[in-house]
């Protein structure tokens, strides 16, 4: 029925019977119904400059918008089961295997890639980001990958605990480039009274997403990157064989880090925090360290809700002192005496347009509104969006974020912790193969047995490399190999 309104719109609008106010609005009568999270971060802007497209467009925006845990399911049933209910889907670049691999979305045309000045945007997230099969199927709306913030002011060598520290540590109060250190620094700060804009309060070592059904398990692939990781080794997730290599030495030990910091130096109720808290608790002040997508960056200077502007820091992950070597089967010291291993974790929000969409001219001029040079830039430098930078003319425009509330050395701090996990050459890439969904449901209800001490770190992982086997047999292995080996760029 939409499909037969549209044609006779255009119809009409040849004949020349309407007047020119309606042929300005080229998709007047016509509904997009636009899937997403809830929230303020994507959903927010996706309703926002939606209704702006609606009323240049004549066009009617509906965003429906469903808890993070609940978004996979809500979308691919809806694909599975050809309801036609969702026209645009905003979603996570990991599930591009069951929803692009699935056959149900449609390519981006060449004319899109154009309006929004497709070579801008990284290379990262318009190659490998939005592609399937070699394919375009998505157009890229944030760049997403985990980094460290930190109080500057506390920890570094200016900090009036710096003497105080290295005498009770052995090493310099510094951005701390292990998670050892990280450890360290937590504990010392832990409960500790200090200053912040001029008030003096305890602060808490750290805040971390840890809640179940939420992110917890990007968190725990960033904390074990840098013991697994082997240096020029792609495989991470899997071996060559779809191994799981989740449960090997190196992953238990990131997970045994994160069980032994939230006994020790977590903010209070750690245990149900997503990354919200985290937005909430660094930039009021109340912890030394967060970690998170860059959403935490633009926060820190709103002075509507940071106390912190001009004290926070901004780096990539902490790496380890040694990884585990699943060649050797050893552990071995890392060359420089660190193992970096930054996490382009969750990949970023992609924006697809349904294959049975009957509105799809009007879905894909709505995506091009959605995620034009322009905007992209006001989203990305505005706190609780959810979108995070992803165009090379972001990082090439320092005023862009001067005029947003940085100043020059935090906001060149910031981007360069951005652009340091991006290029770095031992970095992980999400994994990207169908199933992704539920190979991390798993690995998330691994966590939160060790968490709470349930079972402990080996017998957690032990359990999610059982689970994620029965699921890669399911799907099949050698299809589940082969994809996996084409996201890590494996040809063979």
């Amino acid at each position: 029925m939409k499909k037969f309104l549209f044609v006779m719109l255009i119809a009409i609008l040849a004949l020349g019977i309407l007047p020119v106010a309606a042929q300005d609005k080229p998709f007047a009568g016509q509904k997009v119904v636009v899937v997403t999270q809830e929230g303020s971060a994507i959903g927010g802007p996706a309703e926002r400059y939606g209704a702006e497209w609606a009323e240049l467009t004549g066009a009617t925006v509906e965003v429906q918008r469903f808890a993070f845990g609940d978004l996979f399911p809500k979308i691919i049933t809806a694909l599975q089961t050809g309801t036609g209910e969702f026209d645009v889907m905003i979603y996570a670049s990991d599930w591009m295997g069951d929803i692009a691999g699935g056959g149900y979305v449609l390519p981006i045309p060449d004319s899109l890639k154009e309006a929004v000045e497709w070579d801008d945007i990284l290379p990262l997230y318009r190659e490998r980001i939005a592609d399937w099969g070699g394919t375009t199927y998505a157009v890229p709306f944030d760049g997403d990958s985990h980094m460290m913030y930190y109080r500057k002011d506390l920890v570094s060598a200016e900090s009036p605990y710096a003497a105080e520290f290295e005498a009770a540590a052995g090493f310099p109060l510094a951005e701390p480039q292990t998670w050892n250190q990280y450890k360290a620094i937590s504990e010392f700060f832990q409960n500790r009274e200090v200053d912040t804009a001029g008030v003096t309060a305890p602060i808490y070592g750290v805040a971390e997403a840890l809640r179940r059904n939420a992110q917890s398990f990007w968190f725990l692939m960033s904390r074990s990157g840098g013991y697994a990781k082997v240096p020029g080794d792609p495989y991470f997730f899997f071996d060559e064989t779809m191994t799981p290599l989740v449960n090997t030495p190196g992953w238990v030990q990131g997970l045994q880090d994160w069980i032994d910091i939230y006994n020790c130096c977590a903010a209070p109720d750690m245990i149900n925090f997503d990354v919200v808290n985290v937005r909430a608790l660094f930039p009021a002040g109340q912890v030394v360290f967060g970690l998170d997508w860059g959403d935490v960056g633009p926060i820190t200077v709103d002075p509507n809700v940071s106390v912190v502007k001009g004290l926070a820091g901004f780096g990539t992950l902490p790496g380890a002192e040694r990884y585990w070597d699943r060649a050797s089967g050893e552990w071995v010291d890392a060359e420089g005496g660190v193992n970096k291993a930054p996490f382009i974790a969750f990949g970023g929000w992609v924006i697809s347009v349904a294959a049975d969409s009957d509105v799809a001219d009007a879905a894909f001029d709505y995506v091009t509104y959605l995620s034009g040079k322009e905007l992209a830039g006001v989203l990305a430098t505005t706190g609780g969006t959810g979108v995070n930078p992803l165009r090379q003319s972001q990082f090439d425009n320092l005023d862009l974020w001067v005029n947003a509330g940085f100043d020059e050395e935090s906001a060149q701090d910031y981007l360069g912790a951005v652009l340091d996990t991006i290029n770095h050459p031992n970095n992980i890439v999400d994994l990207r193969i169908p199933g992704a969904f539920e190979y991390f449901s798993a690995l998330d209800q691994g966590i939160a047995k060790a968490i709470t001490g349930e079972l402990s770190a080996q017998a957690a992982l032990d359990e999610v490399a059982v689970a994620w086997d029965a699921i890669t047999e399911r799907l099949g292995r050698e299809s589940q190999l082969a994809l996996y080996k084409q996201s890590l760029g494996i040809t063979e």
